[in-house]
């Protein structure tokens, strides 16, 4: 009896023994956390000039193509929006030809909804190194000139972050609005409703592209609806047929039911100002939001233009002929609807209201150079500008003022070219 009395107590001593040390590692944890916090939140102090911090964890590579798993931190310079201390993500690496450049591009997904740079809510988000274009500005300033000429026109909203990698600088970067189903309010119950990224639907049929060599059957690359849900390959091909082949009379009669004819044409203006080569049969999202709404474009990927090629040299200043561009073409060639005049009328009012005017343009990147100037000499400090990468040794401070000086020669350019119809 005296044996067991004295096996209970000593398990007793044991249960209490195992209970202080786990009560003593519990303390430890907890005086730990809050060293941490204190030590993680004095790192993440910024203030209303600095600009917003993304920091992003990952043990190895990020890849390509398939999104892994991450860890984020965001510390925004506003007070009005919270920061997100610590938050699991999806993320890849993204880029076609900037592919093996050494500042990477990447997709996030956030685990929720997050207002980022002040932009609407949402969880999708692109990080641009904007590597090649050493201004910076080049994405935003035609994005949101193209937005200027009509409100009902989409195109991503822009803001600037300094990103690090496990607490190593990146650089100042551009972040981006993903164009997706929920920012172009697509209505996903209609199933005329579609989107597509950088369809080769203005290139001639008689040559192959494939926007997506990454998934099988999927060269329009449609972003909705999923393609085993519904494969829409078909009617985009009915639709480049149609632009390129079909007989005059039947395109000038239905060309105006495919697509809206207000948005192609501000579309138009927004190639020739910005001399987007590239931009004639890519880098543009092409979406209809329902049965009831034709085809319309969205811009995207603008950094080779006001004055840069897709290969960063400089770009001669010139009306670039649209030849490639079938839908353009026929439209310049049969001048559909009057389509020569109304261009022509449209560039005149756009410059009349002032949204297409040096002084307008010039100021808003004078606003731009005033917010960044001193984030992009930190980031030429990571990324020396004299690097192989580069055509020259241009920097922030040349590539503003190239772009300043490019501006109202292109404009007595286009003067010029519809002074001429």
């Amino acid at each position: 009896m005296e044996k067991q009395n004295w096996f209970k107590n000593f398990l007793k001593g044991k249960k209490s023994k195992k209970k202080r040390i786990i009560q003593l590692i519990l303390g430890f944890f907890i005086l730990f956390l809050g060293i941490a916090s204190i030590w993680f939140c004095s790192i993440f102090q910024v203030d209303s000039t600095d600009l917003p911090k993304i920091y992003l964890y990952s043990t190895g590579a990020i890849p390509f193509k398939d999104k892994s798993s991450a860890y984020f931190s965001y510390i925004s310079n506003d007070p009005e929006i919270d920061h997100i201390y610590f938050q699991k993500i999806r993320i890849k690496a993204r880029g076609g030809s900037t592919e093996n450049l050494p500042k990477q591009n990447f997709t996030i997904e956030l685990s929720s909804n997050h207002s980022l740079g002040g932009l609407e809510q949402e969880d999708d988000w692109i990080l641009n190194a904007s590597f090649l274009d050493k201004s910076f500005i080049r994405h935003a300033l035609s994005f949101e000139l193209f937005k200027s000429f009509d409100k009902k026109h989409k195109a991503p909203g822009c803001r600037y972050v300094e990103v690090y990698k496990n607490f190593r600088y990146q650089g100042l970067y551009v972040l981006m609005e993903r164009m997706d189903k929920d920012r172009l309010e697509i209505n996903t119950s209609d199933k005329s409703a579609c989107l597509f990224k950088e369809p080769p639907v203005f290139v001639d049929p008689k040559y192959f592209v494939n926007s997506n060599p990454y998934k099988k059957n999927d060269a329009y690359h449609q972003k909705f609806p999923k393609l085993e849900e519904l494969n829409k390959s078909k009617d985009l091909e009915k639709l480049r047929n149609f632009i390129a082949n079909s007989p005059d009379s039947l395109f000038n009669e239905k060309i105006g039911f495919y697509f809206d004819m207000d948005n192609i044409m501000d579309w138009h203006l927004l190639l020739l100002f910005t001399n987007n080569g590239d931009g004639l049969v890519k880098n543009f999202y092409l979406y209809k939001k329902d049965r009831g709404t034709a085809f319309r474009v969205v811009p995207w990927d603008y950094d080779h233009t006001f004055g840069r090629d897709g290969d960063n040299e400089p770009n001669k200043q010139e009306i670039m002929k649209i030849d490639r561009n079938t839908l353009l073409s026929r439209l310049v060639s049969l001048n559909t609807d009057s389509y020569l005049e109304r261009l022509k009328n449209r560039y005149n009012e756009l410059k009349k209201s002032g949204k297409l005017s040096a002084k307008m343009l010039v100021k808003q990147i004078d606003r731009e150079y005033t917010r960044i100037h001193d984030f992009a000499k930190k980031n030429e400090d990571r990324w020396p500008v004299k690097a192989a990468y580069f055509f020259d040794d241009a920097n922030f401070e040349n590539e503003i003022r190239s772009i300043k000086k490019w501006i109202p020669i292109q404009l007595k350019l286009m003067d010029d070219y519809f002074d001429s119809f």
